[in-house]
């Protein structure tokens, strides 16, 4: 009876996944098998081969119990072995598995656990070895009051006969309250009664049965365990008991369970990730189709997002997306799911809708719920979202293409002006791949060299000689010829590609003006524009001093323009930024001024230069009277600002006469010249003009 129903453990219980593969590749096990000296770090890749482990003598055992179980129709196994820890200690274990299949038989892979049974196997050994059968007794004794398992041993009728400690302990039942009772005093009622009926009928055929079971505890509180149930046997071969010995499995069932929610949620909103959404699509798709209902899926993207990240640093961008996932919780039904994509890019998928009307009345619904203000460590911030809708079966009839079509539906939201939705259509997907096509072409034309930097002239009215140029990039396409940049500009802010951009710009103008500084050319000031993604980065101010300095240029040669939206997204860190550059002896201008909503109050505190009147003023400004009032006052009110005033996009004489008489100080556009290559602005330096005789020198 000993040698059935002992069984214990010492040390930790090693809860592990293993792929379907010939090494058995363990593709996760828990943290505490660090306690026998692996690193946790050698499992991270998931190619550990569990037969590294395992004592080489035990190696082929375990290989053959392995394939005799696989190819059965078992759902559980176990077995005994050694394990070989980096110590070069070895250790017995006793391992259970349970056989992950999918459909049809097919085997996606192993999970279960490994309970140490090292002092066990000591002890059996000893007890083996012990002549004295009282000594044998005594320690069997001892080892049954000691065993962190719970052992019951009942009669014919599973009456209970005898208890052991461990047993009250994970039960609550005391001996006194159990002996004499029928087991079923720990049923959970989570098991029908074709459950026992199958365990009884395994145990009288077989003699045994094992198993994962929920049973309850006196407090009522329902736990998982591990179960065996053997029959005892007379020298006859008769049954005259039943010996019951069950592990608490709550810890490893617990953190099964975690391991799960992690894999299928998001860390950061706790909300279902990409992989639970297509599960639960899946299962949508087959409902819909069965009912004849509709299925639609919504994908968001937060705009302008990034811009609070590198703004105001990622802990607020964290919670501000926390937040928002909430919002979006809230504006759904019971049944549908939000999901988080990645970054700032959710899913919403909404089941069993008549039609379309719904599905709007929800997408209406998210851009008024994300519309009002979110307060994050003192800020109120401003967000709004971009949604694409696809419908099943409109849209597409299988998850990838649903969710593909709400995609692009959610980038034609976004190129229409944002803080919108669109519904999925067909032309969508042209209009997609042309814009993919640009941006790859657009990612290859730095390091091919078809981007090219051009300078328009700035010219004093008073004195009309050249004072500076605006750098100014050009893309020297190899099949559509030159591109303004109104024509990929805005794909590179969308995308990212603004940063890499505006740095060749840069560096190419200050490279250029120096070059032409040690030919001994007339010194000017090259004005270059930053984006708004290039000003808010943290490390502008450094990456600028450090190439000024390499090629030796001083900084008074060099113009930062940002545009008045851009210093009116942040004032505080605009303010800052400028005066660190002011510091340095950067010259510092607000570009297309008249076209944002900036404060008087923010520019008296910006340690500026130059404004630049933007050119839509100056189309109509002698017959439309508005621009000639704008025009006025942006003059007036630089002058005492003590800022210099340039206008740009002069392309008519009596412009420029117009703002001269109004003590304009500088202008720019084609009445001097258009843009051009930095060969064709050397004439620009090298000669003394006057503005009447430009045509001369236009190139």
């Amino acid at each position: 009876m000993g040698e059935q129903i002992y069984d214990f453990h010492e040390g930790p219980v090693i809860f592990l996944k293993w792929k379907a593969d010939e090494l058995l590749s363990i593709g996760y096990v828990s943290p505490n098998i660090q306690e026998y000296g692996y690193p946790l770090e050698d499992f991270e890749n998931q190619n550990q081969s569990f037969y590294e482990m395992i004592c080489p003598e035990d190696v082929v055992q375990v290989r053959l119990a392995w394939q005799k179980n696989v190819t059965s129709d078992k759902e559980y196994f176990e077995h005994k072995y050694r394990i070989l820890t980096p110590r070069g200690e070895l250790r017995w274990v006793h391992g259970f598995v349970k056989i992950v299949r999918g459909r049809p038989k097919s085997i996606l892979g192993y999970e279960g656990y490994l309970i140490d049974i090292t002092e066990s196997v000591k002890m059996k050994e000893k007890l083996n070895s012990s002549k004295d059968l009282k000594e044998q007794v005594r320690m069997a004794s001892m080892i049954f009051e000691n065993t962190i398992e719970g052992i019951v041993l009942t009669d014919l009728n599973g009456n209970i006969q005898w208890v052991n400690p461990a047993f009250t302990q994970i039960t609550g039942y005391s001996a006194e309250e159990a002996i004499g009772k029928n087991p079923r005093i720990l049923r959970s009622k989570r098991h029908d009664n074709d459950f026992y009926k199958n365990m009884w009928e395994t145990i009288i055929t077989k003699g045994q049965w094992k198993g994962e079971i929920w049973n309850r505890r006196k407090n009522g509180e329902i736990y998982p365990e591990w179960l065996t149930i053997r029959a005892i046997k007379d020298e006859y071969g008769q049954t005259v008991q039943y010996v019951s010995i069950f592990n608490d499995i709550t810890e490893q069932f617990q953190q099964e369970e975690r391991i799960k929610y992690q894999t299928y949620h998001d860390a950061l909103t706790e909300l279902p990730n990409r992989a639970l959404l297509k599960d639960r699509l899946s299962m949508a798709l087959i409902h819909a189709h069965k009912n004849g209902k509709m299925t639609a899926v919504m994908v968001l993207d937060l705009d302008r997002f990034k811009r609070i990240n590198d703004t105001l640093g990622h802990p607020t961008g964290d919670i501000l997306l926390q937040q928002v996932a909430k919002r979006l919780k809230a504006c759904i039904g019971e049944g549908d799911t939000v999901s988080r994509l990645g970054g700032d890019e959710f899913a919403i998928l909404l089941e069993d809708i008549q039609g379309a009307e719904k599905v709007l009345n929800n997408a209406q619904k998210i851009l008024y719920t994300l519309e009002k203000p979110f307060r994050i460590m003192e800020h109120d911030l401003h967000i709004s979202t971009s949604i694409g809708i696809s419908i099943y079966p409109i849209d597409g009839e299988d998850i990838d293409t649903l969710l593909k079509n709400a995609d692009t539906a959610m980038y034609q939201a976004k190129q229409e002006g944002r803080n919108g939705y669109r519904l999925y259509a067909p032309m969508m997907n042209d209009k997609a791949l042309q814009r993919l096509a640009m941006e790859n072409e657009l990612r290859k034309a730095l390091s091919r060299e078809e981007l090219m930097v051009y300078y328009q002239p700035q010219i004093d009215l008073k004195t009309e000689q050249l004072i500076g140029a605006e750098a100014l990039v050009r893309w020297n396409h190899p099949e559509l010829g030159f591109l303004s940049p109104a024509e990929f500009i805005p794909l590179a802010e969308e995308t990212g590609l603004i940063k890499d951009l505006g740095d060749f710009v840069l560096k190419t103008a200050c490279r250029q003006n120096k070059e032409w500084q040690d030919r001994g050319l007339k010194k000017i000031s090259i004005a270059v524009n930053l984006s708004p993604l290039q000003f808010q980065h943290k490390n502008l101010l450094c990456e600028i001093k450090e190439y000024l300095k390499e090629i030796d240029l001083d900084p008074r040669y060099l113009e930062l323009e940002i545009t008045e939206s851009c210093a009116m997204k942040n004032p505080e860190l605009t303010i800052k930024t400028l005066k660190e550059f002011k510091k340095i002896g950067i010259q510092l201008a607000i570009d297309d001024f008249g076209t944002g909503y900036s404060s008087l109050g923010l520019l008296h505190q910006l340690p500026l230069d130059k404004l630049k009147i933007d050119k839509s003023f100056l189309k109509n400004i002698m017959v439309d009277q508005d621009s000639q009032a704008i025009v006025s006052a942006i003059v007036a009110m630089s002058k005492s600002l003590g800022l210099k005033v340039l206008a740009e996009g002069v392309e008519e004489r009596e412009q420029l006469l117009y703002l001269r008489d109004r003590q304009c100080d500088q202008i720019q556009g084609y009445i001097i010249s258009a843009p051009v290559a930095a060969s064709n602005f050397e004439a620009f330096l090298k000669c003394d003009w006057q503005i009447e005789h430009a045509s001369r020198i236009i190139v």
